[in-house]
């Protein structure tokens, strides 16, 4: 009985000890650069997103790795197209920043618009989508699953 109660706890602190190890190694240190000054940047474009009504939607709902092509939705406070000036889409993974990477987004129709993001690997993914118009810009988070293979359908 002895025996069978130390090697529980052996594999148990081998366990921790393991993800200790795997989380040191694999996390880069960093949850956000220069924190107070984002937070003021995240408030001060949650009070322009309410002051503006602009609306912005991911037309689509499933994503695989590698390339997709994703569908998105502009409007103003009216619900109507709203003209866009300039627009960016940033991919990039929580708590990391090695895989932030900038797309293109193109016109598709009045408030419709496209981009083709490559997602690397599988899991959590945060977009956000830049748009600038009449000379204001704000700036849309929207949390996305990446599933891995396969057909989007």
């Amino acid at each position: 009985m002895k025996a069978l109660i130390a090697i529980v706890i052996t594999i148990g602190i081998t366990a921790v000890a393991g993800a200790i190890f795997v989380g040191v190694n694999s996390f880069d240190g960093v949850v956000t650069e220069h924190p107070y000054e984002k937070g003021l940047e995240w408030d001060s474009n949650r009070h322009k997103k309410i002051d503006l009504g602009w609306t912005v939607e991911i037309q689509n709902s499933k994503f695989i790795t590698g390339d997709n092509e994703v569908l998105i939705s502009v409007f103003d406070k009216h619900h109507m197209p709203l003209p866009i000036g300039k627009a960016k889409l940033l991919v990039s993974r929580p708590a990391t920043a090695t895989f932030n990477k900038y797309f293109d987004i193109i016109q598709v129709r009045d408030g419709v618009f496209s981009s083709r993001p490559n997602f690397p690997m599988f899991g959590f993914w945060d977009i956000d989508i830049s748009v600038s118009s009449g000379g204001d810009t704000l700036t849309f988070q929207k949390r996305v699953f990446v599933k891995n293979g396969g057909k989007t359908s």
